[in-house]
């Protein structure tokens, strides 16, 4: 990869919302990414991934695919993974309530709710037996991951590394935690990666409408690529899918045709989507694929 690194002119191919950080390695690699061979096919290999049925018995669609769910639950495992690697404040629901952009209601609750599901282990803190400290599991770290991962993997398949890290890192958790908790730690220090995209981020908001929005793309990419379509973009198709009602995929298609963002025909296919939102969605990708890259660099992963 230490090719792809050099200085490049990424203001110049990204969406203008991160012109001002540009100049950064995420984004001057993620703008080298973006013009390479084969983009289109490992969008459409992304947006697959993210629409395949969960393992898991559990509603994880309906628990996870949300905005303030799902950074809570990121901001639980960075807590860990800082506190295993360097000491400090240790993980317990008191700290995750100051740091978690929720109430502390909220937030107790949730962290209630995830260790019933079995997603947080919690344990008694050997220097001070009235503390409990708050453990991801694999399965909260595989699920948080499942974005991250397909991120990973789409910039693997665009620049093919010696040794590739999404299967090794999927497989372990001391390594999973390390990256997903160093990305929590970046997200903190400056948000570069989600603010500039409020399109993207307004789908986040609802719940499970980020996979819809994927669902949706999916379908552009196989369009692009000649090949199958993830899922049928259909109310039901997509209720079911996802855990959640008819009305609910209907309000989500609503906004975004409102807005100009897409629309679905009634067989359920994409009819249209904004040239504007595909590159603002493709950006929000790229940097994804480029912090997540760099972040596998940075860790001691197993053989």
């Amino acid at each position: 990869m230490d090719s792809l690194l050099q200085p490049g002119h990424a203001a110049a191919v990204l969406h203008p919302s991160v012109q001002a950080h540009a100049g950064t390695q995420t984004w001057t690699y993620a703008a080298q990414l973006l013009r390479l061979p084969g983009f289109a096919a490992a969008m459409a290999s992304y947006c697959a991934a993210m629409v395949e049925p969960p393992g898991l018995s559990w509603p994880t669609d309906k628990v996870f695919a949300q905005k303030l769910r799902y950074i809570v639950s990121f901001v639980l495992i960075g807590h860990h993974a800082r506190w295993l690697r360097s000491g400090g404040e240790p993980p317990t629901l008191a700290a995750l309530q100051r740091a978690a952009p929720a109430s502390a209601r909220q937030v107790a609750a949730f962290v209630g709710a995830l260790r019933l599901g079995g997603y947080v282990i919690a344990t008694r803190d050997a220097g001070d037996r009235r503390a409990l400290l708050l453990r991801p599991s694999m399965a909260l770290l595989q699920e948080i991951a499942r974005s991250p991962l397909a991120f990973l993997e789409a910039s693997e398949r665009l620049a093919p590394p010696p040794r590739p890290c999404a299967g090794r890192l999927r497989a372990e958790a001391d390594s999973l935690s390390d990256w997903l908790g160093r990305s929590s730690e970046r997200f903190h220090a400056g948000d570069i990666l989600f603010a500039p995209f409020p399109s993207i981020v307004r789908f986040t908001e609802y719940d499970c409408g980020y996979p819809v929005l994927t669902a949706v793309f999916g379908a552009h990419y196989a369009a692009l690529t000649a090949t199958a379509a993830p899922a049928l973009l259909s109310y039901g198709a997509l209720a079911e899918r996802f855990r959640v009602s008819r009305q609910h995929i209907g309000n989500i298609f609503s906004e975004a045709e409102r807005r100009g963002w897409f629309s679905v025909s009634d067989r359920g296919r994409v009819a249209a989507v904004s040239p504007a939102l595909v590159r603002e969605f493709e950006t929000w990708a790229v940097g994804q694929m480029a912090h997540y890259r760099l972040l596998a660099e940075e860790i001691s992963l197993p053989d």
